[in-house]
């Protein structure tokens, strides 16, 4: 819940935990953004972080054992 200011969620390492999931959703109708994380140098996707903006948009997040890929949206 961002309504009180934009946050991040800091992901843990994906090394050693290939096929791990998390999802991630932002719940309430603010404008402020929910920030995803990699852990330290890891990346999403090849990016260092993910934002969701929207109010019900979500990200589930799987570790490849190296970094982090966006399973689905």
């Amino acid at each position: 819940d961002a309504s009180s200011g934009a946050f991040s969620v800091t992901l843990p390492t994906a090394v050693g935990v290939r096929g791990r999931v998390y999802t991630i959703k932002k719940t309430d109708s603010s404008g402020n953004a929910v920030t995803i994380d990699g852990a330290g140098s890891e990346t999403i996707d090849g990016a260092a972080t993910v934002a969701l903006g929207t109010q019900y948009h979500f990200r589930e997040i799987v570790s490849n054992g190296t970094n982090w890929s966006v399973k689905s949206s």
